[in-house]
């Protein structure tokens, strides 16, 4: 694959939008004012009938008034003004189009065939289609985003991600970006009739700015080359990949939404245990195998030291572990009894898991008995409970009492440190649980502060999750195709 010929289309310098509009309930008010609130690094040329300005910039009355080439044209007109603008463009010499328009294959069989006469005439001229029925591309490096997108992250990162649907690709930014993924690019192209799963995976598998691989499907076009692409790429980085419509009921919904012929799951089972992909179950989902192979690139290892602050975090952390096949090795004698210098006397257990019998958070025990865990050379990586609820509801209620002399007490920084201390001394990354207890309006604070725990955690490639549970579910899958990819039995 030539990546050269996608540098326009997926990094745009020139922007047609056709059918720009005033109007925020319209597609083409919608986008064209995400990509200026985004900031767009390129120029921008609506196009509206009526001439003058849209949203504070000149506009045309047709395509063929622009007077540069444009890069990717963007169309948000009614489905049977599609192919007059798909003509202009190809006028004009754009390199791709994106077409937000609905009312193609999904909608009738009218709509089907004016979407292959689409597909025709753009792989006659050689043009880069995205649609119909997509939100597009978001793309930080070029300052373009996707349809609602325009509080979407600036920065650019290291995972991309392809998705059927707009919806879902939105989902899974606004999920990851608090877990510390970070985009190099994010593709929704809807009924596929142009780009689709099987380029996707075949150009995230040649680009050097994406190290992780994530997608939505609910089809695809061409079964053989999608499963070349699929093993392709799994051998040179993980790829994620929630499937949709595997049910009766979920193939009828994935029909009506982008027109794709779902599959059967067996048919897709089959295809995951030949190739190294590794499922997700849904998209929260998604979003924490993102983060935990954003935070653990070549994680390895069945053997835990697990911390937990109380008896039910202990045993549920064991069953969580127990479960997904992951061992907390016992202690020897001997470190038992170092350990037991280090806690506390009440309450507290020296063994592993360590209970710390205490569910606030104290740098001052936790660290080093972190660094006591990590000394073992039968523990693989470390693993620990928090329970920041308790200590941020105390100190709510501290707040209230005496106003600004309340402290703000924020030890996970302290853990972090020693934890990214331990990992590039030993090797041997953490695991967080911030439990995932608050359920009313008056515990949003105390839900504030555990989610800017959370992002302070991801940002520093140490992955959270809300359930010891969903934890050890996830590394399990991480540990799984780092064993596959370097040909070790799982």
């Amino acid at each position: 694959m030539d990546l050269s010929a996608y540098k326009r289309v997926f990094f745009p310098q020139n922007l047609i939008l056709v059918g720009a509009s005033e109007h925020p309930e319209k597609f083409g008010g919608m986008y064209l004012y995400a990509q200026n609130e985004f900031g767009f690094k390129g120029r921008i040329f609506p196009v509206n009938r009526k001439g003058g300005t849209v949203q504070g910039i000149p506009s045309y009355k047709t395509i063929g008034d622009i007077p540069v080439e444009g890069d990717l044209a963007v169309l948000a007109v009614p489905a049977p003004a599609v192919l007059e603008s798909v003509e202009q463009c190809i006028d004009n010499g754009v390199k791709g189009i994106q077409i937000l328009s609905a009312g193609f294959k999904e909608a009738d069989a009218e709509g089907k065939r004016l979407e292959n006469e689409i597909v025709s005439l753009t792989e006659q001229a050689g043009v880069k289609l995205i649609g119909p029925n997509c939100f597009g591309i978001y793309s930080p490096n070029a300052g373009l985003t996707l349809l609602p997108g325009a509080d979407f992250p600036q920065a650019p990162g290291k995972v991309g991600f392809f998705s059927q649907s707009g919806g879902g690709a939105c989902d899974v930014v606004y999920s990851a970006f608090g877990r510390g993924v970070k985009f190099s690019l994010v593709v929704s192209y809807g009924n596929a009739a142009g780009i689709n799963a099987e380029e996707m995976l075949e150009y995230f598998a040649q680009d050097g700015e994406t190290a992780v691989v994530g997608g939505y499907l609910e089809g695809v076009q061409d079964g053989q080359r999608f499963l070349k692409a699929l093993k392709a790429c799994s051998r040179k980085k993980p790829v994620i990949l929630l499937k949709s419509g595997l049910t009766e009921q979920g193939r009828r919904g994935a029909a009506g939404h982008t027109g794709s012929m779902a599959g059967t799951r067996e048919t897709w089972e089959a295809a995951i245990r030949s190739s190294g992909v590794i499922p997700a179950h849904n998209m929260r989902d998604l979003a924490e195998c993102l983060m935990a192979f954003n935070c653990l690139e070549g994680f390895k290892g069945n053997n835990v030291g697990m911390m937990a602050g109380g008896g039910a975090r202990v045993v549920e952390g064991l069953d969580a572990a127990s479960e997904f096949n992951f061992i907390a090795p016992e202690l020897t004698t001997e470190s038992a009894e170092q350990l037991k210098k280090l806690l506390p006397m009440a309450g507290a257990n020296a063994s592993n898991p360590v209970d710390l019998a205490n569910p606030n958070l104290i740098p001052k025990i936790i660290n080093p008995i972190m660094e006591h865990l990590a000394a073992n050379d039968n523990i693989d990586f470390l693993f620990m409970y928090q329970m920041l609820f308790y200590s941020l509801n105390a100190q709510r209620r501290l707040r209230l009492k005496m106003g600004d002399k309340a402290p703000n007490l924020e030890a996970y920084r302290e853990i972090t440190e020693k934890a990214l201390e331990i990992r590039k001394t030993t090797g041997k990354p953490l695991a967080v649980v911030l439990v995932d207890i608050a359920s009313a309006a008056n515990h949003f604070e105390m839900e504030h502060g555990r989610l800017k725990a959370r992002e302070h955690y991801t940002n520093n490639h140490i992955p959270c999750f809300d359930t010891g549970y969903q934890a050890f579910s996830v590394l399990r899958r991480v540990q799984d195709y780092y064993n596959w990819r370097d040909g070790v039995e799982a």
